[in-house]
Parts: C-alpha cells; sequence; structure tokens
C-alpha cells in the first residue's frame, strides 16, 4: 500500500511538471460582466471585438467568462460589482452613476458632438491617466476605463409628435442622465432616469411620453417603434457611453504584458463600436420610417431656438461641478477643444 501511495505522488508531481500543466497554469480567466445581450451592437461590435482583440494578442493566455445580459449584476450594479471584484471587466453606463462619476456626464451636453467617433476620441483624450477628469473621478473610484463608447446623438422618441418648441411642454422623456435632465428641462420637458430595461415598458404604459435613444436601439434592440411611432432628429441633444472597465486593482495584478494588450484591445473594439454605429444609424432611422414612425428633422428655425435654450446648460453643469471642487469647466473647454470647438 505504502508503494502504492508513493508511485502515485510521484505520478502527481510529473503531472504537475509537465508542459500542458504549466501551461493550464499561466491561463488567466476573466469574468466579463455585460448588461445587454451579445447581439447588441455594442455586444456585438464592442466587447466581443475586446474579447477576441484580447484573445489574440496573447495568444490565448487571457479568456474570458462572459455574463451578457445582467447575469452576474445588474446594469446599475455593474460598476459597484467591478469595484468589488465579483466582475473583473464590467460594461459600465457612467449615467446611471452620476453620483461617482459626475464629470463623464459631458457627454449628456447638448450642441457638442455630432457622432459616435467624434465623441469617442474627444472622451478617451480628456479622460486617460493623467488628465483631471482621471484624478478626480476615475482614480478616485479605483476603474481604468479601457474602452468609452459613445452611442451617436440621441434622438427623441415617443407616442407624441414633436415638431415645434411648443410641443415640449409638459412633456415626459427619458434620460439617459442628469446632464440630458437639464437639457429637457430648458426646452420645457420633464426628465426622466429610467434605466435601460425598463424603456419599453415606460413608454407603452404612458409612465413617459417619449425617450431619448440612438435609432440603433430604438428600432433593433428595443423594438420601441411598436408603441413610439413619432421621432425627433437631426439636433446633437447629447448622448450616453457604454464604458468596458476594469478595477485599477485587478488592472495592476496582471501581468504587464496583459495590461498593454487590455489598454490596446480597448482602442480596438472602441474603434469597432463608434464606426459601426456611425455607418448604421443613417439605415437604423431608414428603417424605423420604414416601420411607420414618423421622423421629423429639426428645422433651422427650430435648430436656432434650440441653440438659444439649451446654449447655457454645458455652462452650468461646468460651474455647478466647480462648485463641488471638480475640474467641471476644466473638462468642459478639454472636450471642446478635442471635438475641434
Amino acid at each position: 500500500m505504502k508503494n502504492r501511495l508513493t508511485a502515485f505522488a510521484l505520478g502527481l508531481c510529473w503531472l504537475v511538471g509537465a508542459p500542458g500543466m504549466a501551461a493550464a497554469q499561466d491561463q488567466i480567466s476573466l469574468r466579463l460582466g455585460g448588461m445587454v445581450p451579445p447581439t447588441h451592437f455594442v455586444g456585438a461590435h464592442g466587447t466581443k471585438v475586446f474579447m477576441d482583440e484580447m484573445a489574440a494578442r496573447t495568444g490565448g493566455k487571457v479568456q474570458f467568462q462572459y455574463f451578457p445580459s445582467e447575469q452576474l449584476a445588474k446594469s446599475t450594479e455593474l460598476m459597484n460589482s467591478v469595484q468589488l471584484g465579483v466582475v473583473d471587466v464590467g460594461e459600465i453606463v457612467p449615467g446611471y452613476f452620476a453620483d461617482k462619476l459626475p464629470l463623464s456626464g459631458i457627454i449628456e451636453m447638448p450642441g457638442l458632438a455630432e457622432g459616435s467617433c467624434a465623441a469617442s476620441a474627444a472622451f478617451r483624450t480628456i479622460s486617460e491617466p493623467g488628465t483631471p477628469l482621471y484624478d478626480s473621478e476615475y482614480k478616485t473610484a479605483n476603474i481604468r476605463v479601457l474602452s468609452y463608447m459613445v452611442f451617436p446623438p440621441y434622438s427623441i422618441d415617443g407616442t407624441r409628435p414633436l415638431k415645434s418648441m411648443q410641443d415640449f411642454k409638459g412633456a415626459k422623456i427619458r434620460v439617459a442622465g442628469p446632464g440630458m435632465e437639464l437639457a429637457v428641462a430648458k426646452l420645457g420637458a420633464v426628465g426622466i432616469k429610467i434605466p435601460a430595461g425598463e424603456i419599453y415598458d415606460a413608454v407603452a404604459r404612458g409612465t413617459v411620453d417619449a425617450a431619448t435613444l440612438a435609432f440603433m436601439a430604438f428600432v433593433d434592440y428595443y423594438g420601441l417603434h411598436e408603441v413610439a411611432k413619432y421621432s425627433l432628429t437631426g439636433y446633437p441633444l447629447g448622448s450616453a457611453s457604454m464604458f468596458l472597465a476594469i478595477s485599477e486593482k485587478k488592472f495592476q495584478s496582471l501581468p504587464a504584458d496583459v495590461q498593454q494588450a487590455m489598454i490596446e484591445a480597448g482602442k480596438v473594439a472602441e474603434k469597432s463600436a463608434c464606426e459601426f454605429m456611425d455607418k448604421e444609424e443613417a439605415a437604423a432611422m431608414e428603417r424605423a420610417i420604414q416601420a411607420g414612425v414618423e421622423v421629423t428633422q429639426v428645422s433651422d428655425e427650430m435648430r436656432a431656438e434650440m441653440d438659444a435654450l439649451l446654449a447655457p446648460v454645458a455652462a452650468d453643469w461646468a460651474a455647478n461641478l466647480d462648485k463641488q471642487g471638480r475640474p467641471g469647466t476644466e473638462t468642459l473647454n478639454a472636450y471642446r477643444a478635442a471635438l475641434g470647438k
């Protein structure tokens, strides 16, 4: 019996030292918590691209356990889950965490970014490590943003037409975050913050009259055209973003080559997602029209009225953050400069 145990122990030692076992031990498995399904345009053209790029750049050393559709955490809990290590990399909508990431609300400001790639690139420029926004916000929150995937400027889609400034009066509009809430208030409407997964029911039940969305989400993801037959588009009312983010603690625990691969994979995913969104948004609008949605383009006269009403929003937002000891005006000026405005 003793000889059999000795033989088993020797065999076990050989297995642990075998090349295949060593390779297995070198594997890094990370949990990626998603809020959208893999078929969502960000899931398919952002998150999946990030995972595939990581596998390619690390020779398969890094593999992901992918949990889409809020399987690991609700959308409103994903940032906390990343910070706590329940999720290694998470799809995070910064507007859902405005109390912790108020400066990221810059993307909700009206009259600025005209497209997804322009906004994503500008956002990265002002948010990377060493910038005032990073030092004030992401460093404090202990997160490292890998991809800044900013959606195209939102349209307003609802159950009642918005064809003039008067039509905004008293309308209840679902907004992506507090920045957009300020904008719709200036237009005479009431902004209501509702998580993305509850938009369809909110519109169908009349909890809100309309929702701010990209056309891709309006038609292809939420199917909101079934209940919302009117859309106003053609004005950069602001947008939302989805981050791929990891906690700084987890990021620093990874080997240097994996860290660099993550940074580069994040950029590739970001570019892939924004290019798809910029290209597809116009086609999605046509699909909405074919589905029976009456799409109204903002007229020159209406745009001038909106410009006049919304011009103070970004400055007021920034000044309010300045009072809280955050670099609001500095962030706004940097974002405008990055956009070439």
